[in-house]
């Protein structure tokens, strides 16, 4: 059953999520995250779930987000795109240009193409919707801490614009993304294009990697959009 982003805050300590305290035992060489969201449902529901991999700090504000950031040398920044004080990713380009080497990754619910555009200007790696699965979320702060980008599957595919270009594709892959979008799998596209079902992983990876996608649902509705389907 597919997890989503509702937990009981009662099982988190509420004031360690709001005052930015650690919600890991100090001296961890796990990779550290700072959370930024004014809605403390969500703050707390992401804090709780990365802290199951990696050590969490959560702030409600962007002043608590830069003292935190300074004091905590985290190697990720989850943030959402409005804050009460101030323009999130604003402050997500003034934090990147302050600390390099740091990551940005923007959750938010604003999905129109203008804020995905604006994220990934400003230096963001990442850019999913409040409203993604639990894991993609996790799979996302794991994709964007590698220095990959990530864009949720949530979004519009309009909103990938820039990101990928079928043109960067082979004749090969287009095959084989066509074929992917029309429900065939490993074993129906080898059949189909007489390769091994090693070949068709390797092209259906290397197609993904290309156009920067992260789901089998994300590759179909690239290749409705394209016109590739």
């Amino acid at each position: 059953m597919m997890q989503y982003l509702e937990i009981n805050v009662s099982t988190i300590p509420f004031e360690k999520a709001l005052t930015g305290q650690e919600l890991n035992s100090a001296g961890s060489t796990r990779p550290k995250i700072v959370v930024a969201d004014d809605h403390h449902l969500v703050l707390d529901a992401i804090s709780y779930m990365a802290a199951s991999e990696f050590d969490v700090q959560a702030v409600d504000s962007l002043r608590a987000l830069e003292d935190t950031v300074d004091k905590f040398n985290p190697e990720l920044v989850i943030l959402d795109i409005r804050m009460p004080d101030g323009d999130g990713i604003e402050a997500g380009r003034r934090i990147l240009q302050r600390r390099s080497g740091l990551k940005l990754m923007f959750l938010s619910m604003h999905a129109e193409p203008r804020f995905v555009k604006r994220a990934f200007d400003a230096g963001a790696l990442g850019y999913i919707s409040k409203r993604a699965p639990a894991e993609e979320v996790m799979q996302a702060i794991r994709t964007v801490l590698s220095g990959t980008r990530f864009v949720g599957s949530q979004l519009e595919f309009s909103e990938h614009d820039g990101l990928g270009s079928d043109e960067e594709l082979t004749e090969r892959q287009k095959e084989v993304l066509r074929l992917i979008a029309q429900g065939c799998s490993a074993k129906e596209i080898a059949n189909q294009l007489n390769i091994s079902v090693r070949t068709a992983e390797f092209h259906r990876a290397a197609i993904m990697e290309r156009l920067k996608l992260h789901s089998t649902a994300m590759m179909t509705r690239y290749a409705v959009e394209r016109g590739l389907a």
